[in-house]
C-alpha cells in the first residue's frame, strides 16, 4: 500500500495523470490556473524529495531500469518546476495563450512533464522518447500565431532542423548499440569514450542548445514565436537537454569546438541586430557556449560551474522576458525601450540591471557564473580558450550596454510619441511583477550570499561520479 502511494505520488506521474485529465476535462475549467496549481504541487513534491532522497530510488525499479534519481536530477527537476511555474505566471493576461485556445497551458505541462522525463533517464529508448515529447510539443507551441506568416515560418524551419536533429539522435544510438548490445547509457560510457555513434548523439544534443554551427534555427524562431513561447524555448527546455548532455558523456572535443565558436558567434552576430527577441537569441547561443565550456572542461569544479551558470541563466531569462511582456512591445524593436527610465523608472532600472548582469558586469549574478566558469578553464589550463572567452565577453557587452544607454539617454523620436499615444497603455499583472521583483533580488544580491546555491550545486555535481 505505501509503495503504490508512493507511485502514485511521484512528480513524473502525478503530472501525467493531471495533464490526462486535463485533456479529457478540461474543456470548462481554467486550463491555466489548473495547470500552475498542478505544477506548484509537483514543485513542492520534487522539494520532498530532495529531503528525502534515499526514499525515492525505487523509481529505477518502476521503470524497469529506464529512469534514475539522484541528487543531480532532482536539482534539475527543481530547476525545470521553476522555469515551468514561472512561463504559467507570465502567462497571466496574455491572449495568445488564454484566449484562441484552453489547450496551450496544457502543452506547457506536457513540455516540463518530458523534461522531468528526460533529466531521470538512463536508457537511450527513454532519452529518445522524452527528446521527442518535447520537441512535438514545442513545434506546436511555436505555430500558437496561426494568421502570422513569421510563425508559420519559424515552426516549419524548428520542425524540419528539429527532424533532422533526432534522426542523428537515432542513428547514434542505433551505431552505439551495434558496437556494445546494450541501450543503458552507463554501460556505453563503461565501455566507449569516442565513437561515431556519441558523436552523432552529442551533435544532436548541442542542435536543441542552439550551439553553432548547429544555431540556425534559433534566431528565426525566436522572432516568429510569439513572445511567451520563446520565453519557454529559452529556458525550460535547455535545462533538460544540458542535464542529459552531462549524463551521457559527450565528445569533449566536439563540444568544446562548438563552445567556443558558439561564444565568439554569440558575441559577433547581436552586435547589428535590431529586434529584442533575435538579441535575447544570440545571446543565448553565447551563454550555451558559457554552459559547454563548463562541460568540455570536464572537471568536478567545471559541471559544477555550468550548472550554476544554467540556474542563473535561467534567473536571468525570467526577469528579461517578464519585463518585455509587461511593455507590450509593438514590433518588439529595441528602440521602443526609448526614455524607458523617465516612462516607468523602476522598470527601466530592472531591465538595465538584468542586461548588465547578462553582461556580466561585478557584482551581479551573471559575473558570478561567468567567473567560475572561467575560473574552472584557467584551472584546467584551458589559458588560450579563456582569453578568447574573456575577449568575447567584452565585445557582447557592448550590446547590452547599448540597449541600457538607450533606456537612460536616447531622445525618442516623433513617431514612437504618436504610437505611445495610439496604443492603449497596459497595467502589469501582479504574477509578473511578483517575478520580476524576486528574479531581481537574486540578480542584485546573490554575489553576497552565494553559499547556498554553491552547496546544492556541489551536492548534485558530486553525484555525478
Amino acid at each position: 500500500m505505501y509503495e503504490t502511494l508512493n507511485i502514485v505520488i511521484s512528480s513524473e506521474v502525478l503530472l501525467s495523470i493531471a495533464v490526462l485529465s486535463l485533456v479529457l476535462y478540461g474543456i470548462d475549467l481554467s486550463t491555466l490556473k489548473m495547470s500552475t496549481g498542478v505544477i506548484f504541487i509537483v514543485g513542492a513534491i520534487v522539494g520532498a524529495d530532495y529531503l528525502n532522497l534515499g526514499q525515492v530510488l525505487w523509481i529505477g525499479y518502476l521503470s524497469n531500469g529506464l529512469l534514475k534519481t539522484s541528487c543531480w536530477t532532482v536539482i534539475c527537476k527543481f530547476i525545470i518546476i521553476i522555469g515551468s511555474i514561472s512561463i504559467l505566471l507570465m502567462s497571466a493576461g496574455e491572449e495568445i495563450i488564454a484566449r484562441p485556445t484552453r489547450s496551450a497551458p496544457i502543452l506547457v505541462l506536457i513540455v516540463a512533464l518530458s523534461s522531468l522525463l528526460l533529466v531521470s533517464s538512463i536508457n537511450w529508448f527513454s532519452i529518445y522518447l522524452a527528446i521527442e515529447l518535447q520537441t512535438l510539443t514545442l513545434f506546436i507551441l511555436v505555430a500558437l500565431k496561426r494568421d502570422s506568416a513569421y510563425s508559420t515560418e519559424a515552426s516549419l524551419k524548428f520542425f524540419v532542423l528539429g527532424a533532422v536533429s533526432s534522426g542523428l539522435f537515432l542513428f547514434g544510438c542505433v551505431l552505439l548499440y551495434g558496437a556494445i548490445g546494450s541501450t543503458s547509457v552507463q554501460e556505453i560510457n563503461s565501455n566507449l569514450t569516442a565513437d561515431i555513434g556519441k558523436i552523432l548523439v552529442t551533435i544532436s544534443l548541442l542542435f536543441k542548445l542552439s550551439a553553432v554551427p548547429f544555431h540556425m534555427w534559433a534566431p528565426d524562431v525566436y522572432e516568429g514565436s510569439p513572445t511567451i513561447i520563446t520565453a519557454l524555448l529559452t529556458t525550460v527546455p535547455k535545462i533538460g537537454v544540458f542535464s542529459i548532455l552531462v549524463q551521457v558523456g559527450p565528445v569533449t572535443n566536439v563540444v568544446l569546438i562548438c563552445a567556443v565558436l558558439s561564444i565568439v558567434y554569440g558575441a559577433i552576430g547581436a552586435l547589428n541586430q535590431t529586434k529584442v527577441k533575435r538579441l535575447l537569441a544570440y545571446s543565448g547561443i553565447g551563454h550555451m557556449g558559457f554552459i559547454l565550456f563548463g562541460v568540455a572542461v570536464g572537471s568536478f569544479e567545471s559541471i559544477q560551474a555550468g550548472l550554476i551558470y544554467m540556474i542563473i541563466y535561467v534567473i536571468m531569462s525570467i526577469c528579461s522576458f517578464s519585463i518585455l511582456l509587461s511593455l507590450n512591445l509593438t514590433k518588439d524593436f529595441i528602440i521602443e525601450v526609448k526614455e524607458l527610465s523617465r516612462k516607468n523608472s523602476v522598470i527601466g532600472l530592472a531591465l538595465a540591471f538584468t542586461f548588465l548582469s547578462t553582461a556580466g558586469i561585478p557584482p551581479l549574478a551573471g559575473f558570478l557564473s561567468k567567473w567560475l566558469v572561467l575560473l574552472s578553464g584557467v584551472s584546467s589550463g584551458y589559458y588560450v580558450i579563456s582569453l578568447i572567452v574573456v575577449v568575447s565577453s567584452v565585445i557582447a557587452g557592448v550590446y547590452y550596454v547599448r540597449v541600457v544607454q538607450i533606456i537612460y539617454f536616447q531622445v525618442e523620436s516623433s513617431i514612437l510619441i504618436w504610437e505611445r499615444i495610439f496604443k492603449k497603455e497596459r497595467v502589469m499583472e501582479f504574477s509578473k511583477s511578483m517575478l520580476i521583483g524576486g528574479t531581481l533580488f537574486i540578480i542584485l544580491f546573490l554575489m553576497a550570499s552565494p553559499n547556498f546555491l554553491l552547496q546544492i550545486t556541489h551536492d548534485a555535481t558530486i553525484s555525478l561520479y
